[in-house]
């Protein structure tokens, strides 16, 4: 078995990984960085509705006019559980990315930055050895046989099933009430507003979660739902994604499906470790209001690659040391989503009535003034439990 010496070994060519790689040698040239993805291509299979905000997207990239956007989006249309439709007023809202474009561009500029990428090739074992490097085995790819890389700092970019915070020891476990299973389809020949993304919420629809359709295009959508399988009644998110779209979206071709989970919980209580950091899904960096993730795995990536240069550089990559990286995003966005999460609790309790009957109130507001902060302030009239929760975390 072969073996080789780097920096920073990055497992997982996700956008967390990639910038990460990228903000290492945008860090210090002089660092011999190398991203490993399991998947022959990176950015496929695309296991998300890859939708993303416009202000956190351009903190990365510009998305006017690049070939790996799918569309723009410009409204949000609530959907009740009874089909009351609600437009909030228009704004630049976000975007709708290919993915299998956008991973690969940034993955390329981590490779145009002096990154080595390797595709194909799988993480397999990982081991904290006396030279005080993680020993890692890799497997596939362009290798004819198994190959340790010894890595002075390993970056887990490897998905919601990280096998790199198991191997360091880190608990990524998360509760069953906050994992949501998640199927989707893309469909083609339906009737939609391109310039809008749906999100439809109902204990029938999708319990615990929402269904949602972006839209690709003018003439194709990605159609799917999330719910959490203890509240749902016994059938799996397919079943209630077949039915959704049975009901709202009938007649439509099928051209693509696609099943994941989502984490909805709060960022891992302990990230980091010696010589190892958590990214992106691996570390439960997701909204757990919204389930997006995307750029969330960007800003922690660029922490995280930024953190790995700077412990090389000082020669401390002691846990002590990137306990530091773990503070940084807890200040970036990790205590933002400790509140959103206390936020999805309080309105597990409200019930498809009480929804119903929002809808039709918001209606009442003009559209041109029917923002998000309009909507949320009828719901605490309405609800006044959700006062407290409001109160504690945004005055």
């Amino acid at each position: 078995m072969s073996a080789r010496d780097v920096d920073v070994l990055v497992v997982g060519g996700g956008p967390a990984g990639s910038v990460a790689a990228l903000e290492a040698r945008r860090a210090d040239g002089g660092l011999d960085v190398l991203m490993v993805e399991r998947d022959r291509a990176v950015g496929v299979p695309v296991r998300c509705a890859e939708g993303v905000g416009d202000a956190g997207l351009r903190e990365f990239a510009n998305p006017d006019g690049a070939p790996w956007v799918a569309r723009k989006i410009t409204r949000v249309i609530f959907l009740a559980p009874d089909d009351t439709a609600v437009k909030v007023a228009e704004r630049d809202v976000g975007w709708i990315l290919d993915r299998t474009r956008f991973d690969a561009m940034l993955a390329a500029e981590a490779g145009a930055a002096g990154a080595h990428v390797w595709v194909g090739t799988e993480a397999t074992r990982m081991t904290r050895c006396t030279d005080g490097r993680w020993h890692v085995t890799l497997r596939g790819g362009a290798l004819r046989d198994d190959e340790t890389v010894r890595a002075r700092v390993v970056i887990g970019a490897d998905g919601v099933e990280t096998m790199v915070g198991r191997w360091a020891g880190l608990d990524t476990r998360v509760p069953a009430r906050d994992m949501e299973s998640c199927a989707q389809y893309v469909i083609q020949g339906i009737d939609f507003d391109p310039d809008a993304i749906y999100l439809q919420f109902g204990d029938a629809v999708a319990p615990g979660g929402y269904a949602w359709l972006f839209p690709r295009g003018t003439d194709a959508a990605n159609v799917g739902l999330g719910i959490v399988a203890l509240k749902s009644d016994g059938r799996n998110a397919r079943e209630y994604l077949d039915a959704w779209i049975a009901r709202r979206y009938p007649g439509g071709t099928r051209t693509g499906y696609t099943v994941g989970g989502v984490i909805v919980h709060t960022t891992a209580r302990r990230i980091s470790t010696d010589g190892v950091m958590l990214v992106g899904d691996a570390a439960h960096m997701i909204n757990p209001l919204s389930g997006g993730g995307i750029v969330n795995a960007m800003k922690a990536g660029r922490l995280a690659g930024r953190a790995a240069a700077a412990a090389i550089r000082d020669g401390d990559t002691s846990a002590d040391r990137l306990a530091r990286f773990h503070r940084d995003w807890m200040a970036l966005l990790g205590d933002d989503h400790l509140k959103y999460y206390r936020i999805k609790q309080a309105l597990e309790d409200l019930d498809d009535a009480f929804f119903n009957s929002l809808a039709r109130t918001v209606n009442g507001i003009p559209e041109p003034k029917r923002t998000l902060g309009r909507i949320f302030a009828h719901a605490l009239v309405r609800h006044p439990q959700l006062i407290p929760v409001a109160a504690r975390f945004f005055i």
